[in-house]
């Protein structure tokens, strides 16, 4: 939960403690308490707020064990986990926060004795075994490799990570929609812009979520599509699942409805129906994860299920000015003509063309600087692009490192081997199992001992690779630094770096002569009584301390289904993790990413949405770039084919396509100017960061808005 959540919340609970709501929230608050009530507005209208008024009163008629909310994803219900924490008149039981797939899952495992058998699983007196992204993404490698070497998927050029979590995509949507998978190839072959090569690969993809599925059933394993389409055949259908369910919960909270899927929204349907009391909230203009299955038309189609309905028009946080620019870019967006605007451009914001990237990138961190002199909190401060690559990520946190501002990132898409941490991590881990025979470069040791020792520069870590790293099978890896007898070369290094040096080797000595432990053991001994010790750089490094338990965490996990499943022993696990991580498999995205306190973020665009926070300043990056207004290319999947209402079979035609992106992009505009309190700075170049000139629907809407504002200024001079 961020900075911004909390002094969220810290409003929250002021405005609670002295009753100080507006007459709509009243309304929801005040509510016969046996009622439902859909309630929806425009984001920063108030409806969270609401919501939390009305469980505070909740939980005086119901034990907190009897209410249910819940969100598309976690992060989304980070508000009402830290209210409850936060207020003190709650002295009960909590309630249950979760995902549907969460209470999926739960009720998966206590009726699982009575629906096992009509699934077909080949052994179904046997527990079963739920799937991570990341173990799927490994028991379909299994399927899949076999299948490349003979010569599978050749018409497309894809990385192996990416073509694993495609196939895992078009079952997820295919069962979230209610669809056969035997529909997967028919319907992605529906999209008029695919190629006839695409088409093999198609019907490739289709054999293999087929197999997928079939080795699922043969060894007791349930990945997300067989997790939702067993609930919703066999599990939500007995009796006895229901009364169980309808027993435990007697009050629902369904908040963000618009980011959840038609699977989600067919049960809360139904539990609407049944439950005592139920407040659904729908955030107008949403709809942001429609890639990933989002249905915002059939989430708003709950609101015909609902006793009460009440809609939220007043808005806290968007100032009259970026009113204005809001309306206007959804007019330019459209090409639309809406004299009645103004078009007046907000105080506060403006838009400038660089030439060059690294010129934007410099007088963008001036500008944030300079707000932070002008008293705007760092926290106050969003820099936003369509993605954030690795190259921007470092370029843009080092020039505001260079000025004094701290920064912190948000990109789920990142994986742990990007990390450099990580990876210095899973060299020392091979330098530390010999057995493995999985050896390391100069340049990876290097690599390690400059994340470990800090302070070390690269001359000196090159001169400690070259004198003191053996690749000598029958000594230790790390050679002593009281060995070298050139006094002058042991200078150069320093005693200092040396002493570093030593105090490595000497841990990896006393841990090789030892038994071999888990690779999670592995990490947390050398974490704990090493790297995380005064003088090593891991000892203040409280964002290193994340990632690492995030490591640690997915590895136990990857260990003890390994075990369960193929009956691996553990010195082959680590070895197969760290295969699978450099193959780009694992693992699962980060999340609930570590933030300073009081920092710029840097983050993508959609990713700053799904976080629910306003600021006070945004800067858009790149405005020119088309990743403001197309989804990312991902040749083996379409999320538009699989939607729910599409007729099988219906072409979906590139008018669709650019129909889509324009409505996505000015439903990403929307929801950002809705997050934002006092100006907007968009910055466009003339050449991008790969080279490449930009002039992109965003930039071009940006241009019109600027030419309408200039023809509405002369005319009001005349």
């Amino acid at each position: 939960m961020g900075p911004q959540s909390e002094h969220f919340l810290d409003s929250v609970i002021s405005i609670m403690e002295n009753f100080a709501f507006n007459n709509e929230q009243d309304k929801i608050i005040q509510a016969p308490i046996e009622n439902s009530i859909f309630l929806f507005g425009a984001s920063g209208t108030g409806k969270t707020t609401a919501a939390l008024g009305r469980l505070e009163k909740l939980l005086h008629h119901y034990p907190g064990y009897k209410i249910l909310i819940i969100c598309p994803q976690q992060s989304l219900a980070g508000p009402y986990r830290q209210f409850l924490l936060e207020n003190s008149n709650h002295t009960g039981s909590f309630p249950t926060i979760t995902t549907v797939s969460g209470i999926s899952r739960d009720l998966t495992k206590i009726f699982w004795p009575l629906i096992s058998g009509k699934m077909g699983y080949k052994s179904p007196e046997k527990p079963p075994n739920f799937l991570s992204l990341e173990t799927a993404q490994y028991c379909l490698s299994k399927i899949v490799d076999p299948l490349l070497e003979k010569g599978y998927f050749q018409t497309v050029t894809i990385e192996r990570n990416r073509l694993f979590s495609q196939i895992l995509d078009n079952l997820n949507k295919t069962a979230l929609a209610g669809i056969s998978i035997r529909e997967i190839a028919q319907r992605l072959k529906s999209a008029s812009n695919n190629t006839p090569t695409l088409h093999i690969a198609f019907d490739q993809v289709q054999e293999c979520a087929e197999i997928f599925r079939e080795y699922c059933l043969n060894n007791n394993l349930i990945d997300f599509s067989l997790l939702v389409s067993s609930f919703r055949d066999h599990l939500w259908s007995l009796k006895s699942c229901r009364e169980y369910f309808y027993y435990r919960y007697n009050v629902l909270i369904a908040d963000n409805l618009e980011e959840d899927t038609p699977f989600a929204h067919e049960l809360i349907k139904d539990w609407t129906k049944s439950f005592q009391s139920s407040l659904l909230i729908y955030d107008e203009g949403g709809g942001y994860r429609s890639f990933l299955g989002a249905d915002p038309e059939g989430a708003l189609s709950l609101k015909d299920e609902c006793q009460t309905t009440c809609h939220f028009i007043q808005e806290f946080t968007i100032s009259k000015e970026l009113k204005i620019l809001r309306l206007g870019l959804k007019a330019c967006i459209q090409k639309e003509k809406n004299n009645s605007i103004g078009y007046e451009i907000p105080h506060k914001s403006k838009l400038t063309l660089y030439k060059f990237y690294p010129e934007m990138i410099s007088e963008i961190s001036e500008n944030v600087r300079n707000l932070i002199d002008n008293g705007i909190q760092p926290r106050d401060i969003a820099i936003l692009s369509p993605y954030l690559s690795d190259s921007l990520k470092f370029s843009m946190t080092e020039k505001l490192k260079f000025l004094g501002v701290a920064t912190t990132t948000s990109r789920p898409s990142r994986m742990y081997i990007n990390a450099p941490e990580i990876k210095a991590l899973l060299i020392f881990a091979k330098l530390s199992h010999p057995s493995w025979k999985m050896g390391i470069s100069f340049f990876e040791f290097r690599h390690s001992i400059m994340q470990f020792i800090p302070n070390l520069d690269v001359i000196r870590a090159d001169l400690i690779t070259k004198t003191l790293f053996s690749k000598n099978g029958n000594e230790c890896p790390i050679r002593s630094f009281d060995m070298i007898n050139n006094i002058q070369l042991k200078e150069r290094i320093t005693f200092q770096f040396g002493e570093k040096t030593e105090a490595l080797r000497n841990w990896l000595i006393e841990y090789i002569k030892n038994e071999p432990k888990p690779l999670d053991i592995f990490f947390q001994n050398l974490y704990g009584q090493l790297l995380s010790q005064k003088g090593f750089q891991f000892h203040s490094d409280f964002y290193a301390a994340h990632i690492i338990a995030k490591l640690i965490q997915s590895l136990q996990s990857f260990r003890l289904f390994s075990q369960e499943v193929f009956g691996y022993d553990f010195p082959l696990i680590g070895k197969e993790y760290i295969h699978n991580v450099e193959q780009g498999l694992i693992p699962a995205a980060f999340s609930n990413i570590f933030t300073d306190e009081n920092a710029v973020l840097i983050a993508p665009a959609y990713t700053f949405l799904m976080r629910n926070q306003s600021v006070a300043f945004q800067f858009w990056l790149d405005i020119g770039s088309l990743g403001w207004w197309e989804r990312l290319y991902q040749p083996l999947t379409n999320p538009y084919v699989f939607r729910k209402n599409r007729v099988s079979g219906a072409i979906w035609t590139e008018q669709e396509e650019y129909e889509n992106n324009q409505e996505v992009m000015g439903r990403l505009v929307n929801g950002l100017l809705n997050r934002c309190t006092t100006g907007v700075i968009a910055a466009g170049v003339q050449i991008n960061e790969y080279g490449s000139n930009n002039h992109g629907p965003l930039l071009q809407a940006m241009q019109l808005y600027q030419k309408r504002n200039l023809h509405f200024r002369r005319e009001d001079s005349v």
